[in-house]
């Protein structure tokens, strides 16, 4: 297994070479280099230098006949070109806005709306998943999160994050994806190489960014926790960009509602120790 300093942020030669090598009909073992330059077409020396990391930049049109050869979904393949586009200056540049900057930009009105939404929860999050802003609803139902400002950060170093989340680990691994997603629109920023740092002593976040998935969507909107009380409830969940921000971070809300849940999720361990 790679150390903690190898992991990294999204890149072309990894998820290409992760696709490539993934189990296919009649493929147990992916694709060889050869059969996949023969199948986009393109040279061996090509991908070689794809999955080397000396290619980092390509054209649309060959990044639609990779995707074809790879049997990508369109989440995938729009990923790939996101990671294959030059980046230049604006949002999404090399060094991003500053959470401070950000935090700057939340007018009263914003506040106002966020806190008028209680007894529903409500916040502003950056795509490093950062805590910008959040109602006190919000900030009661996950413990210990303004603590840590981070999400991700919550989900692997804050214990009562396991207690809270009775779907803890398919919530935290659509965040990781969901993370990679954002990330995949920078080109190698220093705040994903240090968060990434901080996340890689967790055995279980290391397990979910090398398996290179990615998503931007929740596939559906109920998140089912639990209160501090105990007292487990449901809550379906919006996640929007802000209308006249131009900065990505975006409005979270949660509308509570009685629990909903598969009644399994009420008879778990509660919480569990991280795997070491």
């Amino acid at each position: 297994m790679k150390t903690a300093e190898e992991l990294r942020p999204p890149n072309v030669a990894d998820f290409v070479r992760t696709r490539r090598t993934r189990p296919k009909p009649g493929y147990p073992t992916g694709f060889t280099r050869q059969e996949l330059a023969t199948r986009v077409p393109s040279s061996l020396s090509y991908l070689n230098q794809i999955e080397n990391g000396q290619r980092k930049a390509l054209t649309p049109d060959f990044v639609s006949a990779l995707a074809a050869a790879l049997e990508l979904t369109a989440t995938e393949t729009q990923h790939l070109n996101n990671l294959a586009a030059l980046k230049g200056p604006g949002p999404h540049s090399h060094k991003p806005m500053a959470i401070e900057q950000m935090r700057s930009l939340i007018t009263d009105d914003m506040r106002d709306h966020m806190d008028s939404l209680t007894p529903h929860l409500c916040g502003y999050v950056d795509d490093r998943w950062n805590i910008l802003a959040a109602n006190e609803i919000y900030a009661h139902a996950y413990p210990r999160l303004l603590d840590v400002t981070n999400i991700l950060v919550w989900f692997f170093t804050v214990s009562e994050s396991r207690v809270t989340m009775l779907e803890w680990e398919d919530e935290a691994r659509l965040t990781v994806n969901w993370f990679r997603w954002h990330m995949g629109n920078y080109r190698n920023p220093a705040w994903a190489k240090d968060l990434l740092a901080k996340l890689s002593t967790s055995t279980e976040f290391r397990e979910m960014w090398l398996a290179e998935e990615v998503e931007f969507t929740r596939h559906q909107p109920l998140m089912h926790l639990r209160d501090p009380s105990g007292e487990p409830y449901s809550v379906n969940v919006k996640i929007t960009n802000v209308p006249g921000i131009e900065v990505p971070f975006q409005l979270f809300v949660g509308v509570k509602l009685p629990f909903s849940g598969p009644e399994q999720l009420l008879h778990g361990p509660g919480t569990r120790p991280e795997p070491r």
